[in-house]
């Protein structure tokens, strides 16, 4: 296995595991989806760090995250990048249970700690529990979530 760090050429295959992910979770399909992913993460590929791993020969799956630009706050250091949130980690089915989920996770520390970031957050889904715990993930209970309906 092998994990990558996502640069300009990879911005079709993380459209394509995102769009794995979203099927996956019975998400529609759309029309135009890869054009359209790929070139939201080419042009916010900066604040949207990505990787994906490569395993037996294919795309085993990927993490996206989003960093949260830098803000000034009593005792945080300038220069530190603070929040790291995870946005999507997918692993497709036949590379599960063989370290894949683990290996992206721990590239994305890696890079965070190297950049400056002191919390990395995500949204634990109630099948992935026993899995973060393991990586070290605690529960935040300060994080909430309210879903908007658009106003059209």
């Amino acid at each position: 296995m092998r994990i990558v760090r996502a640069g300009a050429d990879d911005a079709f295959g993380l459209a394509a595991l995102s769009l794995q992910f979203a099927l996956s979770l019975g998400g529609p399909g759309e029309p135009g989806y890869l054009d359209r992913a790929a070139d939201h993460w080419l042009r916010h590929r900066h604040q949207l760090p990505a990787w994906f791993a490569e395993r037996d020969g294919a795309h085993a799956g990927y993490l996206q995250a989003v960093l949260l630009p830098e803000t000034a706050w009593p005792g945080q250091p300038p220069g530190s990048r603070g929040r790291l949130w995870v946005q999507a980690m997918y692993v497709a089915p036949d590379h599960r249970r063989h370290g894949v989920g683990r290996s992206l996770l721990a590239a994305c520390e890696h890079w965070a700690a190297g950049e400056g970031v002191g919390v990395i957050r995500l949204r634990c889904e109630p099948g992935a529990v026993q899995f973060y715990d393991a990586a070290g993930y605690a529960p935040a209970t300060e994080v909430r979530e309210k879903r908007l309906r658009p106003l059209r």
